[in-house]
């Protein structure tokens, strides 16, 4: 699946994002880091626009979002639902319970996950077997974290903030 380099306007968002190069996400072992300031779209980018891609191509992803204690809770549930004893589990076991029971994604995405693991290499090492893409969002510039990480072909995206037209920000997204 590529997302073409174009104009995204999400009206709804207030946010028009100036697309400047082809992300292809077809590739294996890759792993691309989304960064840039606070409210510049990243993750509306995901929501609206790479996401809907995925599940138009019938792309089976796994997607961590910022807000990860409220996910864990729904992990939990849905664990213990499907017959897990997971009442004493630490966060570390939740994640890996379902990290293992979706085994036919081929995409993560991981949204400011860095802000509650910033060692977050023990989802490489859960995942190599599998996944072939990593989309990292994040607001800081990083670099693969762990052996199975530093053997992935790293992108860095920018989101950077133009300008303001009326209530619409413009945002280019590029490759660094």
């Amino acid at each position: 699946m590529i997302i073409p380099k174009n104009k995204y306007k999400l009206q709804n968002r207030n946010l028009l994002f100036d697309v400047v190069d082809d992300f292809d996400f077809n590739s294996r072992n890759a792993c691309h880091y989304f960064r840039g300031g606070n409210g510049f779209g990243k993750t509306s980018f995901l929501e609206k626009v790479i996401i809907p891609a995925l599940n138009a191509a019938k792309r089976d992803y796994l997607y961590i979002g910022q807000d990860i204690r409220t996910q864990l809770y729904t992990l939990k549930a849905l664990l213990s639902i499907q017959g897990h004893k997971v009442s004493e589990t630490d966060e570390y076991e939740l994640l890996r319970l379902w990290v293992h029971q979706s085994q036919s994604a081929r995409i993560f995405i991981l949204d400011e996950f860095d802000k509650y693991f910033p060692d977050y290499s023990f989802i490489f090492d859960w995942t190599e077997s599998f996944i072939q893409n990593y989309i990292i969002v994040t607001h800081q510039r990083l670099e693969p974290v762990g052996i199975v990480a530093k053997s992935l072909k790293a992108t860095h995206v920018r989101f950077e903030l133009i300008d303001l037209d009326g209530h619409v920000k413009n945002v280019r997204v590029r490759k660094e």
